[in-house]
């Protein structure tokens, strides 16, 4: 079982591009290492480095060596989420073959955007020269300083950086309820999008802007999430709101069914939903983008 939290960065792609969830391409902040440095610093980017050292200093108090480290941005290319460029053709060509870019990382795991090999975590190699036992007491005062810092830098009270990355997005969303499904326009375009779902032979759940654009995404990450459960049963029941879940073991047979199934539904998504996405993304993004300046790391 592969844990896919959704930090705010992924949030950004599921509000654009009609997913209930994705994948993560770099881990939450709870295994960080060395500020590393950047050409363009952001607010997000600052509060993450300050976060880090503040941990560091925690653990330190706590009796344990911790190295602060940020994860460099992953820099935007030409294989990067086409969904965000409002490019309908290459969005399509992204969907053909990667549908809303969730069981496609069980097919493509070294193909994804963003999934180019991350730098070590001097962290990782401290932690497992420990003990058993202090490995535990490590896990233990690693989270509760990472709690401690977030809330000093953020504001926010969260017991992790995974917790964090949940309560943004429920904020992202909560945001997007309010500015979204208001939106006269953007209704009407939304029943438009669930009718014709609806004629392709999709069973729609709700009309509204934002259920429409999630809907989609949200029927695959349900059925990854649940599957993923069924091996583990400590993985909480799946949360829509949360856009974030687990992905199962699969064989290769079964995730390739899964994808071509998925890319079937994003590509009927992408076609009923033209005129909709056009309106849509600009205003998620802007809901997004504000949140994120706001709380993410």
């Amino acid at each position: 079982m592969t844990m896919r939290s959704a930090p705010v960065g992924v949030a950004l792609a599921l509000a654009l591009g009609g997913c209930g969830t994705s994948t993560a391409t770099r881990p939450p902040s709870t295994s960080t290492s060395t500020p590393t440095s950047t050409s363009t610093s952001t607010p997000r980017h600052d509060r993450e480095h300050e976060v880090q050292v503040l941990k560091a200093d925690c653990m330190k108090g706590k009796g344990f060596r911790y190295v602060p480290f940020v994860y460099p941005d992953t820099p935007s290319s030409e294989t990067d989420w086409p969904l965000r460029s409002g490019d309908h053709e290459a969005e399509k060509a992204f969907r053909t073959k990667y549908g809303f870019g969730i069981s496609s990382i069980l097919v493509y795991r070294d193909e994804m955007p963003g999934s180019g090999p991350l730098p070590d975590n001097p962290n990782d190699a401290i932690r497992n020269d420990l003990s058993d036992a202090q490995q535990k007491a490590y896990a233990k005062a690693s989270n509760a300083c990472e709690s401690q810092a977030i809330k000093k830098v953020t504001g926010m009270d969260v017991t992790d950086a995974h917790d964090h990355s949940s309560k943004v997005n429920v904020l992202i969303n909560r945001q997007l309820r309010s500015e979204i499904d208001g939106d006269p326009e953007l209704v009407r375009l939304a029943s438009a999008m669930a009718d014709c779902m609806v004629t392709k032979g999709h069973r729609m759940t709700s009309t509204k802007p934002l259920d429409v654009a999630k809907w989609g995404g949200a029927v695959i990450g349900r059925e990854l999430h649940e599957l993923a459960r069924r091996d583990d049963t400590s993985i909480p029941p799946y949360d829509p709101e949360n856009d974030s879940g687990y992905l199962p073991k699969l064989s290769p047979a079964e995730a390739r069914r899964v994808l071509d199934r998925e890319i079937r539904l994003a590509l009927d998504d992408l076609e009923c939903g033209k005129d909709f996405y056009r309106l849509y993304r600009p205003k998620a993004d802007k809901v997004v983008a504000e949140v994120d300046e706001r709380y993410g790391l």
